[in-house]
This record gives C-alpha cells, structure tokens and sequence, in this order.
C-alpha cells in the first residue's frame, strides 16, 4: 500500500505536536517542586568564652558544622586582640559580648553607662566592630552606637520586652539585630511581637539558644522531643509572618568544653535537623548539606533537549518513503514481458504467414494474462506433433533453436505461446504421450490462424 506524501507530512506533523506537549509536563512539575520545599539560608552563630577561641579545635570544629559567626564571651574589660585575630583568621565574623563587664545580670545597673567610655574606645582600637549584651540601663544603646557600627540586643530572659515602653531595646537606631533568648515557653509571645516590631525597622532577628538541659531550658528538651514551642516551630512562624529570622545562636557561656555541651545536650542533632529547611549561609555548610542545592539544578535544561529531538525524527521518514518503492515495482513487470517474445521472433528463418502473425498479439495480450496457467498448457504435446500438424521443413528448421527459456519467462500469454509451442518440436520430445483427439483439435488452430491472417491482409488499404 502506497502512502501519498501529503498524509505522511501530516500524520508527522500530529505526532510531534504530542510529543511536544507531553514532554513540556515534567518541566512544570520541576518548576513547582521548589516553591512547595523552600529553603531558607541563615547564619548560624556560637557565643564562647577565649579558652574556647584558642584551643586550636573548638573553632574548627564548628566551622564544620556550619557557623560562621563567633560572639566572644568576654570575662573582663580586656581588648581580646589575640582572640579576634584568631576567629578572622579562620574567616569567622566577630562580635564581643560585654553584657558581664557592663552588667552581669543587673550587678553593675547603677553604674553609669558613661563610664565604660574609655573601655569602648579600647575595644575599639584593638578593631572590634559588633557588641553585644542583655539587659542595660535607658540610654545605653545610644551610647555605644558612638564607638561602634552597631548594637545586638539579646534582650533577656522571662523579661518581657526589655525597658518597653519607656526605651525598649529591640527598636533602638544602633541596634542592628536581635538574637532573642529563647529558654522558655512563656518568652515566646514577647519574642513574636518584639521581632515583628524590629522587623518593620528593618532590624534583623534571630533565636537564641542555651547550650544547657534541665528544666532551666525547656525550648531545647522541646526540639529532641517534638513539643511545642521549639526552635524549628519559631522559625517557621518567622518566615510565614514577614520577619524571617536570620540566624541561630548556640550560647555555652563560659564553659571551656564547648564540644562536649553541644554534643552532650543534642544540639549536634538539633542544628542537624535545622539546617534541612534552615541551611547554613557558609559554603562548607552547603557542601555537607549537599541535598539542599539538588533541586535547584535538574530542571532546567530538560525543555531544551526535548524540544530538539522532534526535529529529527520528523525528517528522516520523509526521505525514504516515497521515491524507490513505486518505480520498482512498476518498471520491471512491463519491460521483461515484452523482451522474450521479441527476441524469440527473429531466430525464425521462414518467411511462412504464421510466422509472421505471432508478433502481433503479442504486446497486447503479455501485460493482463496469467503466465503461469498458459505455460503449464502448451508443454503438454507430446512427440507425435509432426506426425498430425502440416508443417513445412523450414518452420522445423526455424524452430529447433528455441529452449525452455522462453517459456519459464513469466510473462508469456495464450496466443503467442501456442504458436511457439507448435514449432518447436525439439521442447516436447522428452513430454509423456497425449491422446490424438488433442492432437486434432490443436491441428485445427493453424488453418484458423490462416484464415485470419488472410483476413487482416484483406482489411489493410
């Protein structure tokens, strides 16, 4: 069955535009994967006193684990020089909590905050830029902003919201983030309203933890065990109420085993399970958490390669499918049909009458006629043809050349094959014996074949 070029084109034509439309599926459903699983990145911090600094390990070892802030914990009013020159070298940010020489809990509240100008100028000098505290007196925060780029409020802990609303501390101009304490349940309202109010200022927040257990720290038993609030919980609540918080802040106070508290009190599990939704904004971080960038790569390129594909396999069939199948089959039916008869035409010596009206039919009747049937017919004569058929010496003559070939040729019809089968009596020698009934009826061919060559002779002008 022969398939015109026009519906081959168009049947190419729809099975493209289906694969198209289908392999255009997957890239969407990539597209939308990471908006259902969105990540957000933030800081991870670690608040320890300089033993912890300059132990050669603790600080490598929580790198490691993603935090790339240092709040150093200072004992006294000392400069600290060595130890911030050891967290930059690890490529650590530094910030100074001097909440213990210029607070400790409200022991030094009467104490002007003025006083401590000559020490934040030291601080200053030595290249401090960041410091922290909890707590202080009405004013401070405007005080310290005059020697440094910026204040952290931890607030404190079971206080509400510090010195609100006389001079609360979360919204003062040279505080430039708040790591909230998080230890207890009933700090989480304030915690909620402080950071929304920060947040409007454009004031960054975050949570802080207390490397401790017991019943003086129960948000921390809360995020091993699933209660609620935990620290998970209140980072979610951040980003789903426009004042995502940015960092996490893991505070050992002054205890020297830093390592040993994180691992000790599961923070180590903790911050692990964290940094799934909550990664770690530090390249080393990103590194160990390698499934978090995964999905932001594999969908990308898919609609390019696909859309190329359907291209090629569009082409392609159109070569082959319409030129060399027709012209085969058509051309060498017709041209071996016409070739046995001719040439079998000329190897007749007699100028006899039959000789001469074989050709005719021949082209006529070769293209429509069954071979094989007419064949099978005109090798049943047997040796006893001349005997019953009037033939001249010369159709004998002429006729002994001819072989089987032109028979085997399938192109061969009723009419010229009779005539050729009658003058070859060399063909037939070897054929069983036939009745001489057939023998008679064939005879009376040839004297028909007379009279209508002589009829044709009679109708020409």
């Amino acid at each position: 069955m022969t398939i015109s070029t026009k519906k081959l084109l168009t049947t190419l034509s729809i099975i493209s535009f289906f694969t198209l439309s289908t392999a255009a599926v997957p890239s969407v459903a990539a597209a939308a994967t990471p908006k259902a699983t969105a990540t957000h990145p933030i800081e991870y911090q670690i608040g320890v006193c300089p033993e912890v600094v300059m132990d050669g390990a603790s600080l490598q070892y929580f790198k490691s684990q993603g935090f790339t802030t240092v709040q150093l914990i200072a004992r006294n009013q000392g400069t600290y020089q060595a130890e911030l020159n050891k967290i930059r070298s690890m490529g650590m940010k530094p910030i100074l909590d001097i909440e213990f020489p210029i607070w400790d809990g409200g022991k030094y509240k009467g104490t002007p905050i003025t006083s401590y100008g000559n020490y934040f100028k030291s601080l200053k000098a030595a290249g401090w830029e960041y410091v922290a505290s909890e707590g202080g007196r009405d004013g401070d925060v405007g005080y310290i902003s005059q020697f440094f780029k910026g204040y952290v409020n931890y607030n404190c802990d079971r206080c509400g919201l510090w010195h609100a609303p006389t001079y609360p501390f979360h919204k003062q101009p040279g505080t430039v983030m708040n790591s909230w304490e998080s230890y207890y349940p009933q700090q989480w309202p304030a915690i909620q309203q402080g950071a929304k109010e920060a947040a409007a200022l454009g004031k960054q927040n975050g949570l802080l933890a207390g490397v401790w257990g017991s019943s003086a720290n129960p948000v921390r038993q809360n995020s091993l065990t699933g209660g609620s609030p935990n620290y998970k919980e209140m980072f979610d609540w951040s980003y789903a109420n426009g004042c995502g918080f940015t960092h996490f802040h893991a505070w050992f106070s002054l205890r020297t085993d830093a390592v040993a508290a994180y691992k000790q009190w599961g923070f180590d599990q903790i911050v692990s399970t964290l940094q799934k939704t909550y990664p770690a904004t530090n390249a080393a971080a990103q590194a160990k958490q390698s499934a978090t960038p995964a999905p932001k790569v594999t969908p990308a390129p898919t609609p390019k390669i696909v859309a190329k594909t359907p291209v090629a396999t569009v082409k392609p069939p159109v070569k082959p499918t319409a030129t060399p199948t027709v012209k085969a089959t058509v051309k060498p039916p017709v041209k071996p049909t016409a070739t046995p008869t001719v040439k079998a035409q000329p190897t007749v010596k007699a100028q006899t009458t039959a000789s001469k009206v074989t050709p005719t039919p021949t082209p006529a009747a070769t293209v429509k006629a069954t071979p094989t049937t007419v064949v099978k017919q005109q090798s049943t004569p047997t040796p006893s043809v001349p005997a019953n058929v009037t033939q001249t010496p010369e159709q004998l003559q002429a006729a002994t050349p001819l072989d089987m070939t032109s028979f085997e040729t399938p192109s061969n019809d009723t009419a010229p094959t009779h005539a050729l089968s009658l003058a070859q009596p060399a063909s037939v020698v070897s054929l069983p014996p036939q009745p001489v009934l057939e023998f008679s009826l064939l005879g009376l061919g040839i004297p028909a074949l007379v009279v209508g060559a002589i009829y044709l002779l009679m109708r020409k002008p």
